[in-house]
């Protein structure tokens, strides 16, 4: 999967409701300069590793992960660090996007 690709899914799961309950703010996972409040199609510059990203979000969302096996043999148990962590309630902190 592209970053193009990447991108599109972690705004997708994003918007999923059980996403929208944890009240994440777009600004902390795209660039979205000053805007208070901004559309889905201007997410499209990531601050954060879209790997992780996605991770942290389908766990969230309660969905299967496309990147956690890319992720983990990048950094073995990176992916199943995030799950963990937000299974439990906590947000990660996600590495800066390359």
């Amino acid at each position: 999967m592209d970053q193009q690709e990447l991108n599109n899914r972690c705004v997708t799961l994003f918007q999923s409701p059980r996403i929208q309950t944890k009240l994440w703010n777009p600004r902390m996972f795209w660039e979205v300069g000053r805007k208070l409040n901004t559309t889905p199609d201007e997410l499209t510059e990531p601050k954060v590793d879209l790997c992780e990203l996605e991770v942290m979000l389908s766990a969230a969302a309660y969905e299967p992960s496309q990147c956690a096996d890319n992720l983990n043999q990048r950094e073995a148990g990176r992916a199943d660090f995030i799950r963990r962590a937000v299974q439990s309630g906590q947000r990660p902190f996600l590495r800066r996007a390359a």
